[in-house]
């Protein structure tokens, strides 16, 4: 049964992709028959473990009524009555016989199980591949698919932005150049500390402004 539903991951694949529709769309439809697929062999490998869960639950109980059969059977013995031991003899060796079975299907069983949870895991690291390769093309494709105006319209702006920057460094420089140098000087060192500042600056402000809301003493209503 698992290996049917691996199979068919093949088929449906094939099926969904259509040679008129775009690769992107040929790819969606693809992975949404693998995502199917791979969730219907996830669901039969859980059913097919419990299953054989339950087959093991069912073979301890028999086995622990087959042991409190032998023991009557061996009392029975003791006490002469050799017709209800040889029924018991009959009971435990045909159950012993679908034991024997029951246990042998299972070591094949596990092997099977097995190979099918290495094949689902291996489904869902390449599902994973997938979706990230999906999202990756979905750029590439709308990058390729961007209109040749607007790529040239991002060079031009690109290119209109540098000369402004290239004008603003100039102007910066002429006035800098233009500014009295002791006036220059006595500016940088304000700014650094020394002296007083020859302009109302911003962190002045902030100072200031934290010094009143230190000083402020919010009012609070006491709660009797």
């Amino acid at each position: 049964m698992l290996h049917d539903l691996f199979a068919r991951l093949a088929d449906l694949i094939e099926t969904a992709v259509s040679p008129q529709a775009s690769p992107l769309s040929n790819l969606d439809r693809a992975m949404q028959a693998a995502g199917a697929s791979h969730v219907a062999a996830r669901r039969a490998l859980a059913v097919a473990i419990a299953e054989e869960d339950r087959e093991v639950r069912r073979r301890e109980v028999l086995a622990g009524k087959l042991a409190d059969l032998e023991q009557r059977a061996v009392e029975a013995l003791r006490a002469g009555r050799d017709d209800l031991a040889g029924n018991a003899a009959e009971v435990v060796a045909a159950v012993e016989t679908e034991i024997t079975a029951s246990t042998q299907a299972s070591v094949g069983f596990t092997a099977e199980v097995a190979l099918a949870r290495r094949e689902v895991d291996a489904q869902r690291r390449r599902l994973a591949d997938l979706d990230r390769g999906r999202r990756l093309a979905r750029v590439g494709v709308a990058l390729n698919s961007a209109p040749r105006e607007g790529i040239d319209a991002l060079s031009a702006a690109e290119s209109t932005l540098a000369t402004l920057e290239a004008a603003n460094h100039d102007a910066r420089a002429i006035r800098e150049e233009l500014t009295p140098p002791t006036e220059r000087l006595i500016e940088q060192m304000a700014d650094q500390g020394f002296g007083a500042p020859t302009r109302v600056r911003a962190t002045d402000v902030m100072e200031r402004l934290r010094a009143r809301a230190t000083a402020t003493t919010p009012l609070i209503t006491a709660i009797s």
